[in-house]
């Protein structure tokens, strides 16, 4: 995915929990569940991502400082929690709007590419 910095921060980094990816399903989960503490298998039996897939997503939520991990538990914290509900909540939103945009002659094409040089 190619990702355009329009902060013009060169420490920028794009929010990595995009929808319909693994990091977003466990984003979501831990986000609805603050505070508590689930292990690997918790959260394999908890949602939709194979188990073979946790421990990859789980370390890529750990690298960009989503979640928070002790004694082999996960957890997003409880007062972080309400800001990533609202970034993950702004980012279905604006996936939705794009979903939902006209596909007729009026619709300028490559919309999908910048939605993601967006997000």
């Amino acid at each position: 995915m190619r990702v355009i910095d329009m902060s013009g921060s060169s420490n920028y980094t794009p929010f990595p929990a995009l929808p319909d990816t693994d990091e977003h399903t466990i984003l979501s989960f831990l986000v609805r569940n603050s505070g508590e503490r689930f292990t690997l298998r918790n959260i394999a039996e908890q949602t939709s991502v194979r188990e073979e897939d946790i421990s990859e997503t789980i370390e890529s939520l750990l690298e960009h400082q989503l979640i928070c991990h002790s004694e082999n538990t996960y957890y997003v914290d409880p007062e972080r929690a309400t800001e990533l509900k609202h970034r993950l909540e702004s980012i279905d939103a604006v996936v939705q709007l794009f979903e939902n945009a006209p596909d007729d002659d009026y619709s300028e094409e490559g919309w999908e590419d910048r939605l993601e040089s967006i997000l």
